[in-house]
């Protein structure tokens, strides 16, 4: 969908399906940094506003359907009328929001705490994907993950 270094030309609004946004390093150890399904978008919106090559990737981990939206074309209708603007602006403040939290949950929060919020704002995405993905998302290996699994079914 999308590779890191591509000047992203399109949003995509997900009617069906599953994708993940990550980064990749040059040995190929993957870090996932958001998951997106239906009714959620996907693209970069520093690429949209800067025209620059987008950091990470965008891969879709089901057959997914969605709706092509070209920036150009989303350009233009901000432009063009003031409740495009405002999509676009509550776009970019959901996205703001969900990185807020994201960067305080990693600094502050437990992998207890992390995984629990993962399983609440995520609900039966953990059937959908491998647990390794889950993993890289919190920031963990698969052993640590497991032993949380393990601890929160026991209880």
């Amino acid at each position: 969908m999308v590779r890191s270094g591509d000047i992203v030309r399109n949003f995509y609004f997900i009617k069906k399906g599953l994708v993940r946004f990550f980064y990749g390093t040059e040995d190929g150890k993957e870090f996932n940094k958001h998951f997106a399904m239906e009714n959620g978008f996907a693209g970069s919106f520093h690429s949209l506003i800067l025209q620059t090559p987008c950091s990470f990737n965008i891969q879709a981990l089901e057959q997914t359907n969605t709706i092509v939206l070209p920036n150009r074309v989303l350009n233009a209708f901000y432009d063009q009328h003031p409740c495009w603007e405002r999509l676009g602006r509550k776009m970019a403040e959901q996205l703001l929001l969900i990185k807020e939290a994201r960067e305080k949950e990693l600094l502050l929060d437990s992998l207890d705490v992390r995984y629990e919020r993962f399983l609440n704002e995520y609900p039966g995405l953990s059937e959908r994907i491998a647990q390794y993905h889950i993993a890289s998302f919190l920031g963990v290996t698969d052993v640590a993950l497991s032993r949380i699994r393990k601890k929160l079914q026991s209880h």
